[in-house]
């Protein structure tokens, strides 16, 4: 008999996970392979996967109605006051359908927990600065590419209360409703199928895109993801729905400055 040692055996498997594309040792943290890259497949429990996909089909069914609703906007029969009004409440009504079959995930959102003062009245000077440059830069786009002014102001000035209604429209709601629709459980279901940083930019470009204007998309998208990361990083939709309501209120404002003299 040969007292040598038995060849060790190749296919014993390696201590610790494995790329199922490279078969590369993983850590335990990994979330993608060091060497070819591929997303690593966790063993989930049973039931995880179903839940994800519902998450899906629930992100891709509100996302559609909102963008039914929002292409609607366009047809030329909304373009009035009682259009504007239909808009609105079609609008918030979505979001409020959506937020109430979610409710478990998303009450804790409208507590305003471990409130700050200090971080509020900054976040709402960096939305007022904000506003004031992306409004100007607009303007300035808007009459040397296409030789013309937008206002949201001019639609509302033939109307009794004008500035109010301005204000109503085009800073309290959105503020309101948008963030309950976008950051409280847009996002919401998107942090249950991906990653926070990935959650924050698809639903910036998601909230970008529903608005239909493409020259907007340079400010919307990154506006976007901001108020994702502060919704994600404070867990509250308080702190983005200030920071969405002082940079539309400067906006009419701006506009109210800016052209109310031609209708007095």
């Amino acid at each position: 008999m040969s007292d040598e040692p038995e060849p060790l055996v190749d296919n014993i498997e390696a201590e610790g996970p494995t790329c199922a594309f490279c078969e590369a040792p993983l850590a335990e943290t990994d979330r993608f392979c060091r060497r070819c890259g591929g997303r690593v497949q966790l063993d989930e429990e049973p039931g995880i996967v179903a839940r994800k996909w519902n998450n899906v089909r629930q992100l891709l069914l509100f996302f559609t109605v909102e963008a039914v609703i929002c292409a609607c906007s366009d047809i030329k029969a909304f373009h009035s006051f009682t259009g504007l009004i239909t808009f609105d409440v079609m609008a918030a009504v979505l979001a409020i359908v959506f937020v109430s079959l979610n409710w478990s995930s998303c009450k804790a959102l409208l507590v305003w927990n471990n409130f700050s003062p200090g971080r509020l009245l900054l976040y709402c000077a960096i939305a007022v600065v904000a506003s004031c440059i992306v409004n100007f830069t607009v303007d300035w786009v808007n009459e040397r590419l296409f030789a013309k002014q937008m206002s949201y102001y001019a639609f509302f000035a033939p109307h009794r209360h004008a500035i109010l209604l301005t204000i109503f429209f085009i800073a309290v709601t959105p503020a309101i409703f948008e963030e309950l629709a976008f950051r409280a459980f847009l996002l919401g279901k998107l942090l249950m199928v991906t990653e926070k940083n990935q959650a924050a930019v698809i639903s910036g470009f998601m909230f970008a895109i529903m608005h239909m204007s493409f020259i907007s998309l340079f400010w919307l998208v990154p506006f976007g993801i901001l108020l994702g990361y502060i919704r994600i990083r404070q867990n509250t939709i308080w702190y983005g729905s200030c920071i969405h309501f002082c940079f539309n209120l400067t906006a009419c404002a701006i506009e109210i400055i800016q052209f109310s003299p031609i209708h007095n």
